[in-house]
């Protein structure tokens, strides 16, 4: 719900400053509370888009959002991003959001596939991934610069659903 937005923030601006699984870097990212409203009233609103929230009692454990694009050529296509909070990682959070993105993307009219890419040294999330059915795709080496010098390779990974 639309409430959840600013602890749905907040877990967005933590991960991101982890540094470790998103390629945006913290001083990049200018999103803020109203467009994580936006996309929590858009999904709720029954758009082709969803909008997850994982909590604990009152507490926001993790979210995940799935974009389908309004253009023909792609509106097949649900593109999943996925955040848990550093605390809640291990404890099934990250599985229980994409049980519930498969779910509702096997019931969508008109999505064939779901997804998404992720840092191919993120093997706990490539694990997870794994278990849900999604397969890589592709992979581009070296596609990230990280600020140590490293380079880093690029997972594309997509689970099909009827």
């Amino acid at each position: 719900m639309p409430g959840d937005a600013p602890d749905v923030l907040a877990i967005h601006r933590r991960v991101l400053a982890e540094g470790e699984y998103f390629i945006t870097e913290p001083d990049e990212f200018v999103e803020g509370l109203d467009a994580k409203v936006l996309a929590i009233r858009e999904a709720v609103r029954g758009s082709s888009n969803l909008f997850l929230v994982a909590r604990f009692g009152a507490v926001v454990a993790g979210w995940a959002q799935v974009v389908v694009a309004p253009r023909r050529r792609v509106r097949h296509v649900g593109r999943i991003e996925l955040m848990v909070d550093a605390r809640w990682r291990g404890k099934g959070v990250g599985d229980a959001l994409l049980a519930e993105v498969v779910r509702w993307g096997e019931a969508h009219p008109v999505i064939e596939k779901l997804s998404l890419s992720v840092f191919a040294h993120n093997t706990r999330a490539v694990a997870l991934y794994q278990r849900h059915g999604f397969v890589e795709e592709g992979r581009r080496e070296g596609e990230y610069l990280f600020p140590d010098g490293s380079r880093r390779a690029d997972l594309l990974m997509a689970r099909r659903v009827p």
